[in-house]
């Protein structure tokens, strides 16, 4: 009961640890656009407005538009799990991030169970408490949305109910481990690279058991009991959870037609046939998510936890030797976190987007459990669970901790103490920096002055012309602002876009919203001047809008031809 105490009180620790980081200044940085471009349906279904939804496929019920899909590959999970927080706290920035910050309340609950139930309750709290503090997890959980952070708690809830299957409990377990592979597959469809390390997990993990069950042709050697009903079970499960995804398909094709079109490079220009330096890319990103560094640099800052590569390397090798030395009974359970490591991130060499960081956000409690079990397979088979500080310090032999303590557990809670220590203070550094920077890029603050601006100065069309700034304006004034996007998703500027400027050129009126030039994705600016230039008139700026470093962001300009300046109409 005392032990069963001391694990609760630990594992509400670090929930509270975890909740004061992400929940501190909540509204920082800025909303993204991949934020608000997923809950922008949630808001409409909710105000009755028309609903926007991805190649315009949906289901109708009740004369209203109910969208599937908020890309090609991700679904809109995200949009109905925002919609209850949305109608409970309204239509703002904190509704959109508390959703995905419960979400990573729940992958640390759920890393708890896999550990305790994987390996032994020491397992369970150790990696909780580690992975509550690492500073990728705890600021991709305040973005969330734009991470799709839901699928790190899928795939853990998912070998979970595997792992109670194949213990022999019932076949129920099984089904619900379907229900969730498809489930993921459909939040996002490089869900597929756990599934994909899952199966390498089964198969290299337990080849001696395939063996024995091809020599005597039947599942005997395996703990599980399957027949082929259950594998039928399992299989509509699997169809059951990623439906939406296959209706997305029969109605656009969007997934096939994105898969197909971007198998040998993508849109963003990676290589997929270049697997090698695709590799070393993914794992050089993978080391600096691990190390929480310079992909939060929207945070305002550079910092880093070196100790987590070394962590992690280090609990490889550790497992390898106590394995092979003295735990040989416990091989397969001891590697299977490192396999699904390492099966993700070969996986990841292939994408039909590009090698970004983000992509790991489905990884970031598997490293946690690697090094919490490395750490407990040590202190109990290498032996230092038996000796205790009593044996080691005579001047302390009779004291209450000295007979209680372990050398193992004291090992735990110094790598531990050391990994939580350092990452809590890379959180605070990351937090001081974006108190004083607000974010940067397209993550920062200075999307609420440009929000409110347009809305104080009636500017209720602002026609927008970059990536990043038009669903972030209708959330913030909830569709009050109705931004029209003309900058087309080229990466050079064409003749549509030509057109579609000379028609906005038409209404005098008209304020285009640019960002700065060192902030500009789709480059349109001198293409704009050209076309302005050819109809004889003049780029008037407006507003400099700036982020709290005083750096330019957006720049809003009118156009006004030669007689509304000799007039002074402007």
């Amino acid at each position: 009961m005392k032990m069963r105490a001391i694990e609760v009180a630990l594992l509400l620790l670090g929930l509270g640890a975890f909740l004061t980081l992400t929940l501190y200044q909540i509204s920082l940085p800025g909303l993204h656009y991949d934020e608000a471009v997923e809950v922008l349906p949630a808001m409409q279904l909710l105000l009755g407005q028309p609903v926007i939804t991805h190649r315009d496929s949906g289901i109708h019920l009740g004369g209203r538009l109910f969208p599937i899909m908020v890309m090609d590959y991700i679904g809109a999970l995200n949009t109905y799990l925002t919609l209850p927080f949305f109608v409970l706290l309204g239509i703002n920035v904190f509704a959109i991030r508390l959703m995905p910050i419960l979400v990573g309340v729940l992958t640390l609950l759920l890393l708890y169970r896999l550990g305790r139930e994987l390996y032994n309750p020491r397992v369970g709290v150790v990696a909780a408490l580690l992975l509550a503090v690492q500073p990728s997890f705890v600021f991709w959980s305040r973005q969330g949305i734009f991470v799709t952070n839901v699928t790190a708690p899928i795939a853990l809830a998912c070998v979970l109910y595997a792992l109670r299957w194949w213990r022999g409990q019932p076949a129920r377990n099984l089904y619900a481990a379907a229900f969730l592979c498809g489930l993921g597959l459909y939040a996002k469809f490089l869900f597929l690279w756990i599934i994909g390390a899952l199966i390498v997990a089964l198969v290299v993990l337990n080849a001696d058991r395939w063996w024995q069950a091809l020599r005597q042709r039947s599942l005997a050697p395996f703990p599980f009991h399957l027949t082929w009903q259950r594998v039928l079970l399992a299989g509509l499960c699997f169809l059951l959870g990623m439906a939406p995804l296959i209706l997305f398909n029969i109605q656009t094709q969007g997934t096939i037609l994105t898969l197909t079109g971007n198998a040998t490079s993508s849109y963003y220009n990676t290589d997929n046939l270049n697997l090698p330096l695709n590799l070393r890319v993914r794992i050089q990103r993978f080391r600096a998510v691990l190390e929480g560094s310079h992909h939060l640099w929207y945070l305002g800052g550079n910092f880093n936890d070196r100790y987590w590569s070394w962590a992690l390397v280090g609990a490889l090798v550790i497992t390898g030797l106590v394995v092979v030395l003295r735990a040989r009974d416990e091989w397969r359970r001891a590697f299977f976190p490192f396999v699904v490591i390492g099966c993700v991130i070969v996986a990841s060499t292939v994408t039909i987007s590009a090698l970004w960081f983000t992509h790991f956000a489905i990884l970031m409690p598997w490293p946690a459990l690697a090094v919490a079990m490395a750490l407990d397979l040590l202190a109990r088979r290498g032996g230092l669970d038996r000796l205790h500080l009593g044996r080691l310090v005579p001047a302390r032999r009779d004291s209450y901790l000295a007979q209680e303590i372990s050398l193992g557990l004291a090992l735990i809670v110094l790598i531990a103490a050391l990994l939580i220590g350092t990452d809590l203070r890379v959180d605070r550094a990351y937090h001081h920096e974006l108190t004083r920077s607000g974010g940067a890029g397209a993550h920062s603050a200075a999307i609420y002055k440009l929000a409110a601006y347009l809305e104080k100065e009636g500017i209720t069309q602002p026609v927008i012309m970059d990536w990043g700034i038009d669903a972030p304006l209708r959330i913030l004034t909830r569709g009050r602002v109705q931004p029209v996007e003309i900058f087309g998703y080229e990466w050079e500027a064409g003749e549509d876009f030509r057109r579609r400027v000379a028609e906005t050129l038409q209404n005098p009126d008209n304020v285009y919203v640019f960002h700065s030039p060192q902030e500009t994705v789709f480059q349109r600016r001198e293409a704009f001047e050209t076309e302005v230039t050819a109809e004889g008139k003049t780029i008037v700026e407006e507003k400099v809008i700036r982020d709290r470093s005083t750096i330019p962001i957006f720049v809003l300009v009118r156009v006004e031809s030669e007689q509304q300046i000799a007039n002074g109409e402007w």
